[in-house]
């Protein structure tokens, strides 16, 4: 294999303004510099759409796709279809990235001949953290260990992000996801499914800026529960009949538990009365083989058994030990 293959960065840009500047600076600042950085500019009102256009002029690896709004799905699926790469990076256009990152996880899938690599994703307020040392060596999850690790391993996380993918892993998968929320661990299941693998280094390399217009911090909406209640099915229904069986019906639990528990950490909670009460059940139902599951954490046992109390005690324990995974 080419030891410089070419890797394609898909930025996602919608007005992003004062953010996109310092996320461009970090991509084009890379060690590793064979790459072709394609900027979809996903129907932008502020501007960012010129900022892209003046940084195809300075650096001639980096192209801009104007395009409507497609959302997040579709504005990187059209940087898939436009990608020449033979590895695909994902990027959103307020964040940043480590200096070695793409240089790194590269290193790994060729050191390991596996066709993903993945390391660390933080949130951040405010100034960028600075670049932390990067690892010698790698971890490896052979299948179905790469799996379970999406599932549970949350130093892996669901983004798309914080990894780097071989192009052949796209080729017979349709870049498309029916929910909104959770999209990202939709598409990563489906695609870690034709995958032998993936390698992790132990290291930050992506930054997530979090500011107003972020996506967490935007009120609790129906859909968010349903699309997250919808992937974590689908993940237990693939996983039926296979080793992961048991480690998916875990994962099915502490959802439900975690969507409970962010009904509950809403100041608006009382508007989402019913949907607390079916998760409730469900959660009542399961509860005794929940707690035999090797899979299920005791924190998140010690959680379900709370939860069918509920209570003020609980809705406290929910802000302290439950919080989203990206």
């Amino acid at each position: 294999m080419n030891q410089t293959p070419l890797v394609s960065v898909v930025v996602l840009v919608y007005n992003t303004g004062e953010y996109l500047p310092p996320c461009l600076e970090s991509i084009a600042a890379q060690t590793y510099h064979n790459l072709e950085v394609l900027m979809i500019d996903n129907g932008s009102q502020d501007g960012s759409g010129r900022v892209c256009d003046e940084y195809a002029t300075k650096d001639s690896r980096f192209r801009t796709i104007h395009q409507e709004n497609l959302g997040i799905i579709g504005g990187r699926g059209t940087g898939v279809t436009h990608s020449r790469g033979e590895y695909l990076a994902f990027v959103d256009g307020d964040d940043l990235l480590h200096p070695e990152m793409i240089q790194l996880l590269l290193d790994e899938c060729l050191k390991t001949d596996l066709p993903v690599s993945c390391c660390r994703f933080i949130p951040f307020f405010g100034p960028p953290p600075e670049p932390g040392p990067c690892p010698d060596d790698c971890l490896t999850f052979e299948s179905p260990a790469h799996l379970d690790a999406l599932m549970h391993d949350k130093r892996v996380e669901y983004s798309l992000c914080n990894k780097l993918y071989a192009r052949h892993l796209f080729d017979n998968i349709p870049f498309y996801s029916p929910v909104v929320y959770n999209e990202d661990l939709y598409l990563n299941w489906n695609i870690l499914q034709h995958a032998r693998g993936m390698a992790f280094a132990d290291f930050i390399g992506y930054y997530y800026r979090q500011h107003a217009a972020s996506t967490t911090h935007r009120p609790l909406k129906d859909r968010v529960l349903t699309d997250q209640i919808f992937v974590a099915r689908t993940i237990l229904d693939t996983a039926r009949g296979g080793p992961l069986e048991a480690s998916a019906e875990a994962f099915y639990y502490e959802k439900l538990l975690y969507l409970n528990s962010m009904i509950l950490r809403q100041a608006n909670a009382k508007d989402f009365t019913a949907e607390h009460r079916s998760l409730k059940k469900e959660i009542r139902a399961g509860l005794g083989k929940a707690l035999k599951n090797p899979h299920l954490s005791r924190a998140m046992k010690l959680a379900a058994l709370l939860s069918c109390w509920g209570g003020v005690f609980y809705a406290g324990l929910c802000r302290l030990m439950l919080t989203d995974r990206r």
